[in-house]
C-alpha cells in the first residue's frame, strides 16, 4: 500500500515466460493487497500503460518482441512517476545497471530473485515514490504561495502608490500659505498620523475679514480623506454667504448631513475675524475647547463652547450653536485645534492633555504663536516618547500682534 493514499499499489508484470508470470502473481497475492496486471507481450502492456495508472512496473529483460530496457524507456514517457524495476539474468547484470541511468531504473532484480528481497524493493520502492509525491506537492504549494505572496507584494505596492497619489492630492486641498490680515499673525502645524489624514483646515478671505475652519472628520484613512474634500468644497460655498459663525456651522451641518454616510460626522471650530479690531467671534462643533494664552497675565483661558458636530444630526431643534466674542490683547493667542495632540500617551497611560499640556501652554503665555505651536508639539512628542502620533495634529495659533 502506498504511503499516501492507502490504497492497492497498481503493479505491471511484463514478462514472455508464463512460469514468471505465475510464481509472482503468486507471492503478491499471498502477501501484499497490490493490484496486479500482467502481460506477456510488452506492445499489449503498451497499451495498458497508456490507460491505466501504475505505481510500479516491472519488466523481463529478454523478450522477443522488445528488451526491457526499450519498453522501460517507452513506460518512462508515459508514466514518468512510475517506478522502473527491471528482471535480468546474471549474465545481463551490465545491462540492468546500464539502464539504471539509461532509463532511469529503480532497481533491478536477478533471476532467481529471492522473494523477500524483492517484497522488500518494491515496499522501498512504493514509499520512496510517495514521498516524492508529497514533496512534490510541497513544492506546488510553496509555489502557490510565493505567487500569492508575489501577487500581495505588487497588490500592496499598486495600493501604496494610489495611497501616495490620494495623500498628495488631499494635501494639495489644504492652503499652500495661511493670509495675512492687519494686526493678526497666523501660523499652523498639520500632520496626520497616517498616510491620509481625518483632519482638515481652510479659509476665506472677503472684504469683511478672514474666515477660518478648523476641523476633525471621524476616524482615518480613505472614507475620512474623502470627507475633507468634501468639507473643503462645503465651507467655501456656506462660508462666502455666512455672515455669522452660528449661520456658517448651521449652513454646513445641514448639507453635510444630506450627503454624508450614517455614521460618518465632523467635528469643528469656525473663527471670524475682522482686521484691525482686537475682538473675534468663535463658534464649535464637538472640537476640543479653544486657549487663550493671556500675554500680560501670563495665564492661560480655557474658552468652553459646546456644540453637536457637523453632518450628526439634521433636527433644526437639536442642533443649535452658540458663538462667543473673544478679546485679544497684544501678544495674546488663540489656540484651536483638533484632539489629535492631547492624545499623545506617555509611558504611565496618562494622556498629554490630562495635565501637562495646560501646564506647557500656561509656561508659553507671552510667547508667538508659531512658537508656541513648535514648543507645544515638541513638548507633547517628547511626552510620547517618539511614538508614532495615534491621531492627527491639527493646530491653528492666531495672535494678535
Amino acid at each position: 500500500m502506498t504511503a499516501s493514499d492507502h490504497k492497492p499499489a497498481s503493479i505491471l508484470i511484463v514478462d514472455d515466460d508464463d512460469l514468471v508470470l505465475s510464481s509472482l502473481r503468486g507471492v503478491f497475492s499471498l502477501q501484499t493487497d497490490y493490484e496486479i496486471h500482467e502481460a506477456t507481450d510488452p506492445n499489449k502492456a503498451l497499451e495498458l500503460v497508456a490507460r491505466t495508472p501504475l505505481d510500479v512496473v516491472i519488466s523481463d529483460f529478454l523478450m522477443p518482441q522488445m528488451n526491457g530496457i526499450d519498453f522501460l524507456k517507452k513506460v518512462s514517457r508515459v508514466q514518468p512517476d512510475a517506478v522502473r524495476i527491471l528482471l535480468t539474468g546474471y549474465a545481463d547484470k551490465e545491462n540492468a545497471i546500464r539502464a539504471i541511468n539509461e532509463v532511469g531504473l529503480y532497481h533491478y532484480l536477478e533471476k532467481p530473485w529471492d522473494n523477500q528481497a524483492m517484497l522488500m524493493i518494491i515496499r522501498n520502492a512504493l514509499e520512496e515514490k510517495s514521498l516524492r509525491r508529497q514533496l512534490s506537492e510541497r513544492v506546488s504549494d510553496l509555489d502557490k504561495l510565493l505567487r500569492e505572496h508575489t501577487e500581495l507584494s505588487d497588490r500592496h505596492r499598486f495600493l501604496e502608490r494610489e495611497l501616495e497619489m490620494a495623500a498628495r492630492i488631499q494635501r494639495s486641498l489644504l492652503p499652500e500659505e495661511l493670509p495675512s490680515l492687519a494686526g493678526f499673525d497666523f501660523s499652523n502645524i498639520y500632520r496626520p498620523c497616517e498616510a491620509l489624514g481625518g483632519d482638515f483646515y481652510d479659509f476665506r478671505v472677503d472684504e469683511s475679514g478672514v474666515k477660518f475652519l478648523v476641523s476633525d472628520v471621524i476616524g482615518h484613512g480613505v472614507q475620512a480623506a474623502l470627507t475633507t474634500m468634501l468639507l473643503k468644497g462645503i465651507f467655501q460655498e456656506a462660508a462666502a454667504e455666512a455672515k455669522a459663525p452660528v449661520q456658517l456651522l448651521e449652513d454646513m451641518n445641514g448639507r453635510l448631513h444630506r450627503i454624508m454616510p450614517e455614521g460618518m460626522y465632523a467635528a469643528a471650530s469656525v473663527v471670524f475675524l475682522e482686521a484691525d479690531n482686537s475682538s473675534l467671534k468663535f463658534a464649535n462643533a464637538g472640537l476640543p475647547y479653544p486657549f487663550v494664552l493671556r500675554a500680560s497675565e501670563k495665564q492661560l483661558d480655557e474658552i468652553v463652547l459646546a456644540g453637536p458636530p457637523l453632518g450628526l444630526f439634521g433636527d433644526a431643534s437639536i442642533v443649535q450653536y452658540e458663538a462667543r466674542g473673544l478679546d485679544l490683547g497684544p501678544r495674546d493667542v488663540m489656540l484651536v485645534g483638533s484632539d489629535g495632540i492631547g492624545s499623545i500617551t506617555g509611558e504611565n497611560g496618562e494622556m498629554f492633555e490630562d495635565k501637562r499640556m495646560r501646564q506647557v501652554l500656561t509656561e508659553l503665555a507671552g510667547t508667538e504663536g508659531s512658537k508656541v505651536i513648535g514648543s507645544l508639539m515638541e513638548k507633547a512628542l517628547a511626552f510620547g516618547n517618539g511614538q508614532p502620533l495615534p491621531d492627527d495634529v491639527n493646530l491653528l495659533a492666531i495672535t494678535r500682534n
